[in-house]
């Protein structure tokens, strides 16, 4: 035992030298602590549903204060046509649409049950699940007077896991990839010293940081295909809607999620620090971006802080390419999203920089 002491004594002075990792150890239980107990939760509630009351009575409007009674269900929103309702599934402005047809309020009164179209997106199969509780109820054979709702699940009928699973797996994979190829970059620079080099350059940080991303960029967008391509041949996942257009808007997501890394080395002073940033935000992708269990069960704050996060965005566009046949126009929103993500990523990590070996 001798020198025992002594080895614990200089193990305390590098863990004291090296505050950024200690607080990494520190933070990163509290995190895990907090979106597992926040983000996990399978308890769906108030989905958003699109109704259609072509009765327009106060029979039609009680109904739906009924269904939105079950607290299952929410109606956020109002169509003309049950065609229109179907475009808000697709797009996903709308888990559920419920078609209440003519004539609603007078078979009710007359005591006769009322038939209630009941349209729920599949892409989301805990979703799925529990919007059916709020409709279809023991006895199988409504009471007369009693609405008659019949469900039907659209996109992922069968509700195959895989189907809602791979999707989001391809997100998190390529996610995570991207911002390990550059969160090494500086880094790596700083410690061979090359980065001497790079102060001497004409180049400027928007460029340089630009110039870093776009290799890697190429790279990322090869593997994007590859990963697609076996999802289909080792679990048959099926591309819904156009492999064209779900490519096109990969393209911002890979670019936030390269920015991103490259953020990290503009933070990280060793490649140990940038490997524990990179995990650090690997879990909120995880557990927020709606890979695992719906946002809709996030407590409101940290719903917010999932909106910032391109996984979330890039998740809603894969999930609504693939399983949902949505087209460009359908997910133009969180395409955009990502175009702003990426953009303020690269602008903040070209401010970070600093043609300095400090």
């Amino acid at each position: 035992m001798n020198g025992f002491f002594s080895i614990v004594s200089k193990e305390f002075m590098h863990i004291r030298r090296d505050p950024t990792t200690l607080r990494l150890i520190l933070v990163m239980p509290l995190l895990q602590l907090v979106l597992l107990g926040y983000a996990i939760n399978f308890d769906v509630r108030h989905i958003e549903a699109v109704v259609v009351d072509m009765d327009n009575s106060r029979e039609s409007r009680q109904y739906v204060r009924q269904i939105e009674a079950t607290e299952y269900i929410r109606a956020t929103a109002y169509a003309r046509t049950p065609d229109e309702a179907v475009r808000m599934l697709v797009d996903g402005r709308a888990r559920v649409g419920v078609v209440i047809p003519e004539g609603f309020a007078r078979t009710e009164l007359a005591g006769g049950n009322p038939q209630v179209r009941v349209m729920v997106d599949g892409s989301d199969s805990q979703v799925s699940v529990r919007a059916r509780f709020a409709f279809v109820s023991p006895p199988a054979v409504p009471p007369a007077g009693q609405p008659d709702a019949r469900v039907t699940v659209l996109f992922n009928p069968t509700s195959r896991s895989v189907d809602f699973m791979i999707p989001g797996l391809m997100v998190i994979i390529l996610g995570m990839v991207t911002a390990a190829l550059t969160a090494f970059s500086i880094v790596r620079e700083r410690e061979q010293g090359t980065l001497e080099q790079l102060m001497v350059t004409p180049v400027g940080r928007l460029a340089l940081m630009i110039g870093k991303i776009v290799p890697y960029a190429v790279l990322a967008f090869v593997e994007f295909l590859m990963v697609l391509g076996f999802s289909n041949m080792a679990f048959g996942v099926q591309c819904h809607g156009s492999v064209i257009v779900l490519a096109i808007m990969s393209v911002p997501f890979v670019l936030a999620s390269l920015a991103q890394g490259l953020f990290i080395s503009t933070v990280a002073q060793t490649q140990a620090q940038a490997l524990q940033y990179t995990q650090l935000t690997l879990m909120p992708a995880i557990m927020l971006s709606g890979y695992i269990s719906p946002r809709e069960t996030l407590p409101g704050w940290l719903y917010l802080v999932s909106t910032i996060m391109p996984a979330t965005h890039f998740m809603q566009i894969t999930r609504g390419v693939m399983i949902r046949g949505a087209g460009f126009f359908d997910l133009v929103t969180p395409f955009f999203i990502l175009i702003f993500i990426a953009a303020l990523l690269v602008l903040a990590s070209a401010a970070r920089f600093r043609k300095s070996l400090s």
